[in-house]
């Protein structure tokens, strides 16, 4: 076995192992961020080249940063992420009180340093688990493995974390919409609607009630109504949230009375609802198909060939 310590007793392979993976871990991150350029005036003068006179000074946000921050470069690494998954990313690490400027650098240092963590437990794990002489690779493909492991488990969490929060706003828009319907026919705005059940539904459903908040903000900042209803759309991105966005889309600037779209919107997402439900009955059959024969049918064969076999054993044997 090898004997290997955290306080010493490393052989001089082990060393040249470990040498090795540590070169092709920072070589690696070096090349990534080198591959991509990071130079502010050349991306100042190219904006302004494709952007409008009016908006010629918005790239000027990124000077309020530490000008040698060197998080601010880790952004470049997060080209793999979504839109949704870097405002998810910005609602996770708002909770450690980063801001949205540097969220996704964090993100990108937390992926590292955990690739970099387990990757050097797997080898020394595995170092005291294979002989050298065997299995002297054992180590550095174990450390190769967790570090893409430590690399991708952070964005699976993240998309699952973005899953879940799809689906809650998504279950709960019916309800929501029920709601604006109700405060519409009492003679509310729909700036007004929007605003009292984003509040009504803080406790009991915090995430739509922070998109229809975001709504609501929008509606009243934008020049025209539906291209925030698109954003909410976009920000959801439920099949079902985008045929009720299209149905309101089409009721305000056709004239349709607001009620009515809302109430021709509920019914809609109530229908779509009720058509995944017989679709997830129409699956389990099948899905049941599987543990029966696994767990009970072999219950019903032992129950009834049982004391058959039991004696049958019994005359054989005397």
């Amino acid at each position: 076995m090898l004997s290997l310590n955290l306080l010493g007793g490393l052989t001089p392979r082990d060393l040249t192992a470990l040498g090795g993976i540590t070169a092709m871990i920072v070589g690696g991150a070096t090349l990534v961020a080198s591959a991509i350029p990071y130079n502010r005036q050349e991306l100042g003068s190219r904006l302004r080249l494709v952007s409008p006179a009016g908006a010629a000074k918005t790239p000027a946000r990124a000077s309020l940063l530490p000008r040698w921050t060197g998080l601010v470069k880790l952004r470049s690494l997060g080209g793999s992420l979504s839109e949704a998954e870097r405002r998810q990313v910005v609602r996770t690490l708002a909770w450690l009180r980063i801001g949205a400027d540097l969220a996704v650098p964090y993100f990108i240092l937390i992926r590292l340093l955990a690739a970099a963590a387990l990757g050097a437990i797997a080898f020394f794990a595995a170092g005291r688990l294979f002989s050298t002489e065997t299995a002297w690779f054992a180590p550095i493909l174990a450390a190769i493995a967790a570090t893409i492991a430590g690399w991708i488990t952070p964005i699976l969490w993240i998309s699952s974390l973005l899953k879940r929060r799809v689906k809650s706003v998504a279950g709960g828009l019916p309800n929501a919409l029920e709601l604006l319907v109700v405060c519409v026919e009492a003679g509310l705005s729909l700036e007004d609607a929007l605003k009292r059940v984003a509040h009504e539904l803080r406790e009991s459903q915090p995430a739509l009630s922070d998109e229809l908040a975001l709504t609501w903000a929008e509606v009243n900042i934008l020049p025209d109504r539906t291209v925030a209803l698109g954003n909410l759309a976009d920000r959801i991105d439920n099949p079902s949230v985008r045929s009720v966005v299209g149905v309101l889309t089409q009721g305000l600037k056709y004239g349709t009375p607001l009620a009515q779209a809302l109430a021709t919107g509920v019914t809609e997402m109530r229908n779509d609802q009720m058509t995944a439900l017989d679709e997830q009955a129409s699956r389990l059959p099948a899905l049941m198909t599987v543990p029966v024969m696994l767990f009970i049918m072999p219950a019903i064969f032992l129950v009834l060939g049982g004391p058959a076999t039991l004696r049958a054993i019994d005359m054989f044997s005397h």
